[in-house]
């Protein structure tokens, strides 16, 4: 989504801009010099004004329009680099291309005017370091648009389909049970204070595609040790989760106690998200009264995939 946004600043738009100006030339011999000498004048300041507007649109308009897009991206884009922030740099762009073009409009406006062939070098020249200042004055502006490019062209690709959002521990099995669930190895995908991640599977269900998602170094420690851009992070997957599979480990060889992971799963059943317990590693050791056991690097995860195919059967076909 924004990989395809280019890179910009001030003196690379203005290399460009008066480079290709200077090369206008008028191979017409039968037009009078001083004509030839106005429009050459002329067509230097429209040119350099959208050699200036063409590389500033480019920008401002491969960018999303936000509204439009999903809550789940809308989110991480706030948490990434703030969206009014995001929006503010846009809009300072939007507006140096006005400024130019109502810049060009005044400098094509008296050249038409004036009888002092002179002048029209001097008015060109003017225009050009009106056009400067302009730049000079966004300047900053592309700068953070350069960074915040940078920072959004990390955030993961996720689809817009039913969501399955794996939680527990670390060393419980998540990605254990991902593979198992969808046959494949997960893409890694880069998501927002998490240095491990998310991984992302797919499988099909009577022709319609599910989406399962790993969250290391998210839903795995309790809420209150995050800190408040991490718990946004985790907010954020409200928007994209249909349904939690929390993942016990009761024979402990996680290295957390059963007691912990219970305390993680009561801050995850806070998000009010449709949930599944389950426990992997159920040939060690199981919990009596949660009837979905498995064992998922033996790859039985049967259980576990009857519940999900209910759950999918009564979301898909309500």
């Amino acid at each position: 989504m924004f990989k395809d946004i280019p890179i910009i600043n001030k003196d690379l738009i203005i290399e460009k801009a008066f480079k290709r100006a200077s090369r206008i030339k008028f191979r017409e011999k039968k037009i009078p010099f001083e004509i030839k000498i106005r429009d050459k004048e002329m067509a230097r300041v429209e040119v350099a004004s959208q050699v200036i507007n063409s590389m500033l649109e480019k920008v401002v308009k491969r960018y999303p329009t936000f509204e439009y897009l999903e809550p789940f991206y809308r989110e991480l884009i706030d948490i990434t680099v703030s969206l009014d922030e995001l929006k503010h740099n846009i809009g300072a762009l939007s507006w140096g291309m006005k400024t130019i073009q109502k810049i060009k409009n005044e400098t094509i406006r008296k050249m038409k005017r004036t009888r002092d062939i002179d002048r029209l070098g001097k008015l060109r020249k003017e225009a050009y370091g009106r056009y400067i200042s302009v730049l000079k004055r966004i300047e900053d502006n592309m700068e953070f648009l350069n960074s915040a490019r940078e920072k959004l062209k990390q955030l993961p690709e996720v689809k817009s389909c039913y969501t399955i959002v794996i939680a527990g521990m670390p060393n419980v099995g998540k990605s254990t049970v991902l593979h198992a669930l969808t046959g494949a190895e997960p893409k890694v995908q880069s998501y927002p204070f998490t240095t491990k991640g998310i991984n992302i599977g797919y499988f099909e269900y009577r022709h319609n595609e599910i989406q399962v998602i790993d969250t290391p170094g998210l839903l795995d420690r309790k809420f209150e040790d995050r800190n408040e851009m991490e718990l946004k992070a985790i907010s954020s997957l409200r928007h994209l989760a249909y349904l939690i599979v929390f993942v016990l480990d009761p024979s402990e060889t996680c290295g957390y106690s059963l007691e912990e992971q219970l305390n993680l799963l009561e801050d995850v059943k806070s998000m009010e998200i449709p949930m599944i317990v389950s426990q992997n590693k159920s040939d060690l050791k199981y919990i009596a009264d949660i009837p979905i056991k498995m064992s998922a690097k033996n790859k039985d995860i049967e259980s576990l995939k009857r519940e999900i195919f209910k759950r999918l059967d009564a979301e898909l076909y309500k």
